[in-house]
């Protein structure tokens, strides 16, 4: 994008995935996420209080993880039936998302600012860096935040 981004924040990096910078539009879940549960692999869809939400290409932003640990086969089965999200970005991550994240070759970010984190909003146009953990968001004029 040409001008500078409204927010940028740092967060730490997991390791083992690719290091080029991705973007697209950022699905904000102020909450928990099962990946057993509340995603369903094959349609690529997050399905969550009511809201129903592709995850293809997307900047997936949520608090931590819960749930089975066949979470991470689900992130994975999101990557082979190319319904994946670009990025995820996390307040805490646990290592069954972690694990996900790495088998499908994801990049995550984690331990973000909690300030920063409450101003995303869904529909913002969002640039991560997963060799440097840096998160770039550039705000939408018809954000919406979501969940929890």
């Amino acid at each position: 994008m040409e001008n500078p981004p409204d927010i940028r924040f740092k967060g730490a990096a997991l390791k083992g995935v690719a290091p080029s910078k991705v973007e697209g539009e950022a699905l904000f879940w102020n909450g928990s996420i099962s990946f057993l549960g509340d995603v369903d692999p094959i349609l690529g869809v997050l399905e969550k209080e009511g809201m129903r939400a592709p995850l293809k290409g997307r900047i997936m932003f949520f608090r931590e993880g819960a749930g089975s640990t066949v979470g991470s086969y689900v992130i994975y089965n999101l990557e082979l039936n190319k319904r994946a999200p670009a990025a995820m970005v996390m307040l805490k991550a646990d290592a069954i998302i972690s694990i996900g994240c790495i088998l499908a070759d994801i990049p995550l970010i984690h331990r973000v600012p909690p300030d920063e984190w409450g101003r995303v909003e869904t529909g913002d146009h969002v640039t991560v860096d997963p060799s440097s953990g840096e998160v770039s968001v550039w705000k939408s004029a018809d954000g919406i935040r979501s969940g929890g």
